[in-house]
């Protein structure tokens, strides 16, 4: 499917799972790096007796984890010339990325999610917000489980896009996920919330007597738009099952995923302002500490 993977490896954690997914993912003759951005401040702090010293220990290190790195490369069911590594010192993790991203130029990045809760999540791995915001490529974003056999693929939708949305986005998403559920065996979702119309607003008295048909009939223009947005792929193998809930996406979303039991989650992710940003942030971002199963973010 992907025929450029890069994986971004701690260098405190193995992450064998995340890269057992990123090579189900690959393409027939893709490569796969294995990335890792280490940074040791007691070897930057003068404490050492020269700089001499200090570049030793930093190289010795790195090399440490480079062969941590050509051990988990081993490991994958992949030819030795199709999987490579790499380290890099670098004091700030996401810098360190998406420089490699662009020496590298993959397909996907592939990241592990730091496995903190709530709000300790924001103050103790913002890296995860960072990276989520400045990558520019495919960006899956991945927790401590492994995809069984049959994996449950699923992909959130709006054919009524916002203004600050374009279209194609949609079609993107659909397009990706569709071939990844081929590619992948995996049995394919669609998700598309809306927000049916509050009774306070209706002001047409001969239509307000008849408001549940009124929000059916919201229901139906929804469906309409999401089976035409699809269309083109009506005669594909693999039809996709379509799901309308009720509701703002980062609120029904979590208990769809959990109820469905979806492995593989993929939403779209348009750059806002700051000040958007600090009021309420995307809908990949908002998503992000709500819903326990993997995350592909892909924007415009």
């Amino acid at each position: 499917m992907f025929e450029r993977i890069l994986v971004s490896v701690d260098e405190d954690h193995a992450h064998l799972e995340m890269v057992d997914k990123a090579a189900r993912m690959l393409g027939e003759a893709g490569l796969l790096e294995l990335f890792c951005c280490v940074h040791q401040a007691l070897l930057g702090s003068g404490g050492l007796r020269s700089a001499e010293a200090e570049r030793r220990a930093r190289h010795a290190y790195m090399t440490q984890c480079e062969a941590r790195l050509d051990h988990l490369a081993d490991r994958i069911r992949l030819p030795h010339e199709r999987v490579g590594t790499d380290v890099s010192w670098n004091a700030h993790l996401v810098q360190g990325v998406l420089t490699k991203v662009e020496r590298f130029r993959p397909d996907l990045l592939v990241y592990p999610v730091s496995s903190h809760p709530g709000f300790l999540h924001h103050l103790l791995a913002p890296e995860d917000w960072k990276l989520l915001r400045e990558a520019t490529l495919p960006l899956l974003m991945t927790r401590e489980h492994h995809w069984g056999s049959r994996l449950r693929l699923a992909v959130a939708l709006d054919p009524f896009h916002p203004l600050d949305e374009p279209a194609s986005l949609d079609g993107k998403l659909y397009g990706i996920a569709h071939h990844l559920a081929r590619h992948l065996d995996a049995e394919l979702h669609v998700l598309h919330s809306y927000q049916a119309l509050p009774q306070s607003t209706i002001f047409d008295e001969h239509r307000v007597t008849d408001f549940a048909g009124l929000q059916e009939e919201v229901r139906h223009k929804h469906q309409q738009k999401l089976e035409a947005m699809l269309a083109p792929w009506r005669n594909e193998p693999g039809a996709a099952q379509l799901h309308l809930i009720e509701g703002e996406l980062h609120h029904v979303v979590p208990d769809f995923v959990e109820q469905t039991g979806i492995d593989l989650l993929i939403v779209g992710n348009v750059p806002r302002g700051a000040l958007d940003r600090l009021l309420s942030g995307s809908s990949a971002e908002r998503l992000l500490d709500r819903v326990r199963c993997d995350l592909m973010v892909i924007k415009p």
